[in-house]
């Protein structure tokens, strides 16, 4: 009797315990979205009190949610599970598939979590959209050339990478070009496609076999197009800096470094007869390797820059609705340290400058290295990500064109990886369908 007494005594302290430690974090919580950088989401709120979400069971998942984000020392728990990440070298799935998969593999797997074959039919369900949707420009009577990316052989011949049908090139030309179609008579697209670490250290690791690599894309595609969207070629733009030994891609994660996405902002500014910014003008805070690390994921050095002129990152949602957070996360060794990662829906950063054009960028995460650089040539620079698993319209509170318009974008840099390339559903259906 005495032993079911004391249980029971044990399991009210416990629970007075907790409930008093839930109304310290319900009362010292601030009413206001709060954003985890080290988890890139938004963190949940205490939810309001209705009947009707009481029986549903939405206020009891939601206050769940809202005490597991509100732990006292949260961050300093998510800090050590990170660094003991590192230390066993436990790649997410993901990164093992970025980082350890055949070539062939990556070919066939889209940022956007599917595979090609599983976007078949959404990109057939789309078709009409085009009809429907007319641009001001239109190259769909163009004759167009299947394209092809390869490796160039030293001795003769070549290794075709990845191939692209004529459809695919069209589709994805005429979605880009509509982009182009609501900007200003002076606005344009800037377009290019980043390779994978794997596939670059591909050619620089066989020189002995290889002299370069080569693809017509970019031709076929401008066929489709009017000359207000400019293509990029980054492998072209890349390759001579990497026959010199400089390393312009990370080694415990699946993006480039800064200094490769510098030199591509460079052909992208100097190509509008604009005077890039010397690469040294800026400061940086350089964080570097946990020296002892048995990780892979800790060799890479992360170079953040500081901004030319006073700026400010916003998170936008719901139209207009604005949350400060900060530039860069300047503490954090990883790429989502730049511009404070890719913190969704929208977001917008205030330059400083005062040039009377704004840009907006949409990418998948391969642009934020690259978007701090364009500062300097906007009044603000837009950034958001339509891909179909992250990209939220009801969050947002309206459409990509709209807010375009609000925003009086001039023009656009579309920077993606080749996850997300010509076969992708990303570009044959993502890119249009959440653009309306």
């Amino acid at each position: 009797m005495k032993k079911r007494f004391g249980f029971f005594m044990l399991t009210m302290w416990w629970f007075i315990l907790f409930a008093i430690v839930g109304g310290l974090i319900l009362f010292f919580t601030p009413d206001r979205e709060r954003i985890s950088h080290d988890e890139n989401r938004v963190l949940q709120n205490a939810p309001e009190f209705t009947l009707r979400g009481f029986y549903s069971g939405k206020y009891a998942s939601e206050f769940e949610a809202f005490l597991s984000d509100s732990v006292p020392g949260r961050n300093a728990l998510i800090g050590f599970s990170d660094k003991l990440t590192g230390i066993i070298a436990a790649n997410t799935d993901e990164d093992m598939y970025y980082l350890d998969n055949s070539d062939k593999e990556v070919a066939e797997y889209q940022g956007d979590g599917q595979k090609k074959s599983d976007v078949e039919n959404a990109v057939g369900d789309t078709q009409a959209d085009d009809a429907e949707n007319s641009t001001d420009y239109d190259g769909s009577d163009v004759s167009v050339n299947e394209a092809v990316f390869e490796l160039v052989k030293k001795k003769g011949g070549t290794t075709p990478i990845y191939t692209y049908s004529p459809d695919n090139i069209k589709r994805v030309s005429r979605n880009i070009q509509k982009y182009a179609d609501l900007l200003p008579e002076d606005g344009h697209v800037y377009f290019t496609l980043v390779p994978f670490p794997k596939l670059a250290r591909r050619f620089t690791g066989n020189l002995e076999l290889y002299s370069g690599w080569q693809s017509n894309l970019f031709d076929e595609m401008a066929k489709v197009t009017s000359d207000k969207v400019r293509y990029y070629d980054s492998l072209k733009i890349l390759e001579p800096h990497m026959l010199e030994g400089e390393e312009l891609f990370l080694y415990g994660n699946h993006q480039w470094n800064i200094k490769g996405s510098y030199y591509v902002y460079y052909e992208m500014i100097k190509s509008q007869g604009l005077t890039p910014t010397p690469y040294d003008e800026y400061d940086y805070k350089v964080l570097r390797p946990q020296t002892g690390s048995w990780s892979t994921m800790n060799i890479d050095t992360y170079e953040l820059l500081y901004p030319l002129a006073p700026s400010k990152n916003y998170r936008v949602s719901h139209i207009d609705k604005r949350q400060e957070i900060p530039f860069m996360a300047y503490d954090t060794a990883t790429t989502s340290s730049y511009l404070y990662g890719n913190i969704l829906p929208w977001k917008t950063v205030t330059t400083g400058f005062h040039t009377g054009r704004n840009a907006l960028v949409i990418g998948d995460c391969f642009d934020l290295s690259l978007t701090p650089f364009l500062l300097p040539y906007y009044d603000n620079v837009h950034k958001t990500d339509i891909r179909y698993i992250v990209f939220d319209k009801k969050e947002l509170g309206t459409s990509v064109s709209d807010m375009m318009r609000r925003n009086s974008i001039n023009d656009v840099y579309l920077i993606f990886s080749e996850a997300n390339d010509v076969n992708s559903g990303t570009l044959l259906s993502a890119l249009a369908s959440n653009l309306n």
